[in-house]
């Protein structure tokens, strides 16, 4: 069967790569085919895809081969020969001519293999290696090697600054950024001015989830109706859950843990105000263009963030939200406050955030600009035929 389009990706499942999981099922979801590092959990394995996927960490080598985090800001997507044989064999046996790779870094280990199959790769930044990467003279030197690619694709027009900055030819960097479910109707919500319900979702040190409750617990002293559900899991969660009992906001804020993007986004349902405190992690790392406040603007909630990365990009000042600067938990505790309490505000921004969403931050916008600067068509799907 011929199926035009690969997806390389470091791992599938991960609770935070909606965005990758949306390319794997929707770009071409009859002409794909994924290979894969792994599918294990913790950090894979939370969700699958339907379609033939070759997992690199399956493969017979006489000793599992792993995914080696640790070493990967140093070397990159680590792979055996075996590892390669396999993968020109899988891309040939689905007569694949183009690859996604998503992330910067990962593409630079399949550029060579893409050359000898004469398969166009196209590579597609994410976050880390648009900013912590950059910090690194190592992967410096090696981005301008991407101008071999058929393409670069980055979700702002920050990143793609950036990576000009570093050598890649501005005409081979696209801008596209995420795309997400955007109701076709506006999502009406009950007003209560008694109870104002916030949601943020997340744990990493680049959405600085202790700033974020902070910035609550401020805004939670002059409102007694504020609640706050944080949903997310990892390194920091034990820090957020002291950081409730210290202040005793038990009453205040749920931890809710890990949930499925279908559970986040029921929850975003029965919200009124989206919080992300944003800002560069100790590594350098950085966002991109977060997904969830994407998705918060398509739920038509008023979002409360920082000036980070592409977020600016995405969040009109004084229109769909405020921004306030990385760090600074006291202003967006009185953003927070000034939302709780003004019904009409709240209303005319929520309105406003669909439509911004609506107009530039479509599935269907991503969709078709990928296809579009991959020279894939929609009606290449109707070309897949059996041999």
């Amino acid at each position: 069967m011929t199926r035009p389009l690969a997806i390389f990706t470091p791992q599938i499942g991960t609770f935070s790569e909606t965005f990758i999981r949306r390319h794997i099922e929707r770009l071409l979801p009859e002409g794909v085919v994924v290979v894969t590092q792994t599918t294990k959990q913790p950090f894979a394995g939370n969700w699958s895809v339907n379609c033939p996927t070759l997992v690199l960490d399956q493969l017979a080598t006489g000793r599992p081969q792993r995914w080696l985090h640790g070493l990967g800001s140093k070397l990159g997507w680590i792979k055996t020969s075996l590892q390669s044989a396999s993968v020109a064999e899988f891309l040939k046996e689905h007569r694949v001519h183009t690859m996604l790779v998503e992330y910067l870094d990962h593409a630079l280990c399949w550029l060579r293999l893409a050359r000898e199959l004469d398969i166009r790769l196209f590579a597609h930044a994410h976050g880390y290696d648009v900013s912590a990467y950059l910090q690194d003279s190592n992967w410096r030197s090696r981005y301008p090697r991407l101008n071999e690619c058929a393409g670069v694709i980055t979700m702002s027009r920050l990143s793609k600054q950036a990576l000009h900055a570093v050598g890649i030819g501005e005409d081979k960097i696209h801008v596209v950024p995420y795309g997400v479910d955007v109701p076709a109707e506006f999502p009406r919500r009950e007003e209560n001015s008694q109870v104002v319900r916030c949601i943020a979702v997340g744990v990493t040190a680049q959405k600085a989830p202790i700033l974020t409750l902070d910035a609550f617990r401020r805004a939670a002293e002059q409102h007694p109706g504020l609640h706050f559900d944080f949903i997310g899991r990892g390194d920091l969660f034990p820090a957020m859950q002291q950081f409730v009992r210290a202040f005793g906001l038990e009453q205040r804020v749920t931890l809710h843990g890990a949930k499925h993007h279908s559970e986040v986004l029921k929850h975003m349902g029965r919200a009124d105000l989206f919080l992300q405190h944003s800002m560069v992690d100790p590594a350098g790392a950085t966002e991109g263009l977060p997904v969830a406040i994407l998705e918060a603007m398509a739920a038509g909630l008023p979002v409360v963030s920082t000036l980070h990365a592409g977020i600016p990009e995405a969040v009109a000042e004084g229109e769909t939200g405020y921004l306030v600067r990385e760090g600074d938990s006291r202003a967006m505790g009185e953003r927070i406050a000034q939302l709780a309490f003004d019904c009409d505000l709240r209303r005319r921004m929520s309105q406003a955030a669909w439509q911004r969403a609506r107009d530039h931050f479509g599935s269907e916008k991503q969709r078709a600009s990928l296809l579009q600067i991959m020279n894939l068509s929609p009606a290449a799907e109707k070309n897949v035929a059996l041999d």
